[in-house]
């Protein structure tokens, strides 16, 4: 074959050859490009994933919460159910550890540390209402060294005006300790009898008057210069509503609902 003709043959091969190269590399660059785009529409879905390692966030809270009680609501939550001798039965008990007792005040709180459900321990002489009521206060019934028990706090005066201070159990309704009050002097004294004197409205028939329009638990009473003081916890919402009575006759002077 002739110089000629064998270039003539070549250069339509070469220009072949070429064109298949090209069409090669575009079918690569294309498969690689589509490569990389679905990549890129994968790789957005695993990062969204990867933000809840645990799975799906968790959904709000369905409902309307319960309303959160306060302090002094809880404590009479837990108070006022474990007692089971009420004001008066706890007040009858009180009087009559007291030869011609008649009631000055009478608070449900949490005996002392030292006394027992049965009455077998005896209070501190030195134990005052604010202490026994601050050392108990914020802590479950459970706590310290044994569960709590509920105690009526109740001061009574004999006819001379001698103060009492008379814890009764608020479970057994015996009386756990009667202590005079050391503090008084005669003028207190005096004062103390004359109050009583110009009370003609009784504890009883105070209660009776504070109650009519509100059914709650009486958690105190307590006489004051011209009024019983009359504190009625509704066990609905635990708030506590303080009545002040006349005592000289039927009627409420005021009265005040603490929320809190």
């Amino acid at each position: 074959m002739s110089t000629s003709l064998r270039h003539r043959l070549r250069g339509p091969a070469v220009a072949c050859l070429a064109a298949s190269c090209a069409l090669l590399l575009a079918a690569c660059g294309s498969e690689q490009k589509e490569t990389t785009t679905t990549s890129a529409r994968i790789a957005p879905a695993q990062t969204e994933g990867t933000a809840y390692p645990s799975g799906s966030p968790s959904a709000s809270p369905s409902g309307s919460a319960s309303p959160r009680l306060t302090d002094d609501q809880a404590e009479r939550q837990r108070l006022v159910p474990a007692t089971k001798v009420t004001w008066d039965k706890a007040t009858e008990a009180a009087v009559a550890a007291v030869p011609q007792g008649k009631l000055v005040e009478t608070e449900l709180t949490w005996a002392p540390p030292n006394a027992t459900a049965s009455g077998s321990a005896t209070a501190s002489a030195s134990a005052s209402p604010s202490v026994s009521a601050d050392a108990s206060a914020g802590a479950s019934p459970s706590a310290g060294t044994g569960e709590r028990t509920p105690a009526w706090h109740t001061s009574v005066a004999t006819a001379d005006g001698t103060l009492h201070d008379v814890w009764v159990d608020g479970v057994s309704g015996k009386v756990i300790s009667d202590k005079p009050d050391a503090d008084q002097d005669a003028e207190d004294k005096q004062e103390l009898a004359d109050r009583l004197k110009r009370a003609t409205v009784t504890p009883e028939q105070a209660v009776q008057t504070a109650t009519q329009d509100n059914k709650g638990t009486v958690t105190a009473v307590e006489l004051d210069d011209d009024a019983w003081s009359v504190d009625v916890v509704d066990t609905g919402n635990w708030d506590k509503t303080t009545y002040e009575v006349s005592t000289t006759e039927r009627r409420v002077l005021r009265q005040e609902v603490d929320r809190d």
